[in-house]
């Protein structure tokens, strides 16, 4: 119970993302003892992952945010604060993948902003109204969920995330004397939805020779959020079959 007595919001926790990740995640840090607000766009998806945590003993509760709003975004810290008492833990999991956003020139100035929107900008207002929580709690942990798209060829997604890992690089330093410590997680891709052609691709450019799964992400997650990573700020770790170090 590493997280004992901690409150984590996570967001995009309602299922809908890349291999529910968020639901993972939700349950991993319910499971090590803190109170989880799920947040996802789908209010309705977030409170059924929010019954199923309560349903196993842990405490929870679901809200609706867009990431984007900033109104939603208080309003979800503000549930977290009513519910439990305030913020020890953000996952910045909530972001835009796949499709369209594997691509650059043809994407319209809007789409543009829509994935900076909600990959790169998002992660620093969730980051924001966290921190006063956070900073009356004595300290907190925020984890940036990145990708190791950040270092190979993918489009919007990989400008996105790059400037992520430097919102997490920005971000542990400017929260610092608040004893806030950011760091981020840079998956490879979960296969689990992709068709079998382009498993089989990916695979072979991994020296881990297996798909990717949620689960293989918990282990640092837990980490990142507990004592045990306290010397330990401003960093993104790549956990993705080995595949990052191939840049084409």
């Amino acid at each position: 119970m590493r997280l004992e007595n901690k409150v984590a919001i996570v967001t995009g926790a309602g299922g809908a993302g890349v291999g529910g990740l968020g639901v993972v995640y939700a349950h991993a840090l319910a499971s090590e003892g803190a109170a989880v607000v799920v947040a996802d766009i789908d209010g309705e998806a977030a409170s059924r992952v929010a019954d199923e945590i309560a349903g196993a003993g842990a405490r929870a509760v679901g809200v609706r945010c867009d990431v984007t709003s900033s109104d939603d975004i208080d309003a979800m810290v503000q549930a977290a604060i009513d519910a439990f008492g305030g913020v020890d833990i953000l996952v910045n999991n909530a972001g835009l993948a796949r499709g369209k956003w594997s691509e650059a020139v043809i994407l319209s100035a809007e789409e543009w902003m829509e994935i900076l929107a909600v990959n790169t900008v998002a992660p620093i207002m969730c980051a924001k109204a966290c921190a006063e929580s956070m900073r009356t709690r004595g300290g907190g942990v925020i984890v940036n969920q990145s990708s190791n798209g950040a270092l190979i060829d993918a489009g919007a997604y990989t400008v996105s995330k790059l400037a992520l890992n430097g919102v997490t690089k920005v971000l542990a330093d400017e929260l610092s004397g608040d004893n806030i410590r950011v760091n981020g997680i840079a998956p490879g891709v979960m296969t689990a939805k992709l068709p079998e052609e382009q498993v089989q691709r990916l695979l072979a450019r991994q020296t881990v020779r297996r798909p990717g799964e949620p689960q293989d992400l918990v282990g640092l997650l837990v980490f990142l959020c507990s004592a045990e990573s306290s010397f330990m700020n401003g960093q993104t770790v790549v956990i993705d079959g080995g595949m990052a170090r191939i840049t084409k």
